[in-house]
């Protein structure tokens, strides 16, 4: 039997920082806690952290207007987004509160690299970030007080506690899409499993596992959930499932690895090598529901493989966090409040395909194919992203081992 534990590198550096508190009017206080950030490209070892996960910080009072006084006083927001939709919902900001939003797209690994240095230095230009490395937020940026996780009051009984800890504000589902010219309304995959068989040999397509975290979250997602790869294996094949590694989970990566999977370099690529139109045998691929909004476009062909089991994709979370020292706390903890309303996470969430408020009371786009989130997650696998974390450097080796 393999063992899949990585090797981790042992973060010997805590940062300390002490917590800005700022007045907020007659209504109250609002205090600055330290904040948290990160993903795209794969770092290669795992920090081991032995401090725990702080809490998210609830106030017991709360005053919204004392809230937007002190934001208006600061006059300015300076945020670091893994998404460039932060310039329409900036524009939205001011003109709501009349506070100046720069926001500048990045992925984890730039934000990473740079609030840290920022927050070491003395030097911190950032108050916010929109974050997707769940796994570096949890056992690095948080427990560092590099950054900090606020949960606005009077949302805490509203939004699910399971999407606080660390503060989720966006979701984005990630699943296996099919070409609806060739196939019409039904996915041609029932099983996950099929994918690991003959007949999909060189027809499944991800994101290149070594430059996105995303990826390396499903595959975590899978070997985290053996029970269930297992059942669904004895449901297709009608026995148990024999194998020397670790798990099935393990196992069916090995398979899929070695059934010459592809691997492409963003969503766009394999949302169009998916639903290209005028294919014979096209494949089958992993990648955002935002896609599918280029459809027409781009004439393309894609349906969602909602019969799949156990599963057809997973579920991608996005965090937002506070930077420890920032000059605009406040204005920060006031966007925060607002992405985390309908009008606020509009650009992502209304005005497009692909992105879910955690906010039940937050509508979906009204071209959805499935509903708003609770619709959509008991189609989709989750991954804990502090076990995620741990996993990356075996997963990549795992990958790079069996897809030769």
């Amino acid at each position: 039997m393999k063992n899949h534990k990585a090797p981790l590198t042992i973060l010997t550096i805590i940062l300390l920082f002490t917590m800005v508190v700022t007045a907020c009017g007659s209504g109250g206080t609002v205090t600055t806690e330290p904040t948290s950030a990160v993903e795209e490209q794969v770092p290669t070892t795992a920090p081991v952290v032995d401090t725990p996960t702080t809490e998210p910080v609830v106030e017991e009072t709360f005053d919204l207007d004392a809230l937007i006084a002190a934001a208006q006083a600061e006059g300015e927001l300076v945020a670091y987004w893994h998404s460039s939709r932060i310039e329409k919902a900036g524009i939205a900001f001011e003109e709501k509160y009349g506070i100046k939003v720069i926001g500048t797209k990045m992925n984890d690994s730039e934000q990473t690299e740079r609030v840290i240095r920022e927050v070491q230095s003395g030097n911190v230009q950032v108050d916010l970030i929109g974050y997707d490395d769940g796994g570096t937020l949890i056992t690095q940026m948080i427990p560092q007080n590099i950054v900090s996780i606020w949960v606005p009051p009077d949302l805490a009984d509203i939004i699910p506690a399971e999407d606080q800890d660390p503060l989720i504000y966006l979701w984005q589902p990630r699943f296996f899409g099919y070409n609806t010219e060739v196939y019409g309304d039904i996915c041609p995959i029932e099983n996950i499993w099929q994918l690991t068989e003959e007949d999909w040999n060189g027809r499944v397509i991800i994101r290149d596992p070594q430059v996105t975290t995303a990826q390396l979250a499903w595959f975590a997602s899978i070997v985290d959930q053996p029970d269930v790869m297992a059942q669904a294996y004895k449901d297709h094949y009608g026995e148990d499932l024999v194998t020397e590694e670790e798990n099935a989970g393990w196992e069916f990566l090995k398979r899929l690895f070695a059934n010459d999977m592809q691997v492409m370099g963003s969503d766009d690529d394999v949302s169009q090598a998916v639903g290209g139109a005028g294919q014979t045998n096209p494949p089958i691929g992993l990648y955002t529901y935002a896609k599918h909004r280029n459809m027409e476009e781009l004439n393309l062909h894609l349906g969602i493989c909602t019969t799949m089991k156990p599963f057809m994709g997973y579920a991608l979370p996005t965090y937002v966090a506070q930077v420890t020292g920032s000059a605009h706390p406040n204005a920060a903890k006031l966007f925060t409040h607002y992405v985390l309303t309908e009008e606020g996470v509009k650009p992502w969430a209304l005005d497009d395909l692909g992105g879910y408020s955690p906010n039940p009371e937050v509508s979906a786009n009204p071209d959805d194919e499935i509903g708003v989130w609770a619709d959509w997650k008991p189609l989709l696998f989750s991954f804990d992203p502090a076990k995620a974390i741990l996993l990356r450097q075996d997963l990549l080796d795992y990958w790079l081992t069996n897809s030769q």
